[in-house]
C-alpha cells in the first residue's frame, strides 16, 4: 500500500471544516508529490497557509504507514492484502480499488490512538488495517500545535 495525503469531501467531519483543512490537504498532497489529480489551491498559495513542520510530520507518518503496510512478515498485512486481492478477483475488477481515506489521530507520545475509515468490505480487513496502523508508535510525536486528524489516502499496490 502506498500512503498519500488527500483532503476528503465525502467525510462529514471534513465537510464541516473550512478552507484551512482543504488547503492543508491540498498542500500535503502537492508537497508529497504523490500524483494526486488536483489540489483545491495552487501549491504556492496553500504552502503559505500550512506550517512546514506539519507537512514534514505528515510525510514522516505517511512513510512509516507505507512501510508498515508493506511488511511481508506481518500476518495482518499479508491477510489484508490477500483479502483485498480476493475481493478484486471476486468482483472481476481489472483495476485496483479506490484509495482508502484514513483519518488518524496521534497522541503526544507518537502512538496512533484512533483510526477511522469507511469499511473495506469485511470486519477482518477493517480490523487488520486498524491494527497495523495502531500497533506501534510513530518514530516521533506530532508537533504540539498540529491539528488532527491527519487525513491520508492509502493506495493499494499488493506488493506483499
Amino acid at each position: 500500500m502506498q500512503a498519500m495525503t488527500q483532503p476528503t469531501s465525502s467525510s462529514s467531519a471534513a465537510a464541516h471544516r473550512g478552507p484551512f483543512w482543504r488547503r492543508l490537504g491540498g498542500t500535503l498532497a502537492g508537497v508529497l508529490g504523490l500524483g494526486l489529480a488536483a489540489a483545491p489551491l495552487p501549491p504556492a498559495q496553500a504552502q503559505a497557509a500550512v506550517p512546514q513542520h506539519w507537512i514534514s510530520y505528515a510525510q514522516l507518518a505517511s512513510g512509516q504507514f507505507q512501510s508498515w503496510l508493506s511488511d511481508p512478515e506481518n500476518a495482518a498485512v499479508v491477510r489484508l492484502h490477500e483479502r483485498l486481492q480476493q475481493r478484486m478477483l471476486d468482483e472481476q475488477r481489472n483495476t485496483p480499488p479506490e484509495p482508502v481515506v484514513v483519518r488518524v489521530w496521534v497522541a503526544p507520545t507518537g502512538q496512533v490512538e484512533r483510526v477511522e475509515f469507511d469499511t473495506l468490505g469485511d470486519a477482518q480487513s477493517d480490523a487488520d488495517l486498524r491494527g497495523v496502523l495502531s500497533a506501534q508508535p510513530l518514530s516521533e510525536p506530532p508537533p504540539r500545535d498540529m491539528r488532527q486528524p491527519m487525513v491520508l489516502r492509502l493506495k493499494l499496490d499488493f506488493a506483499v
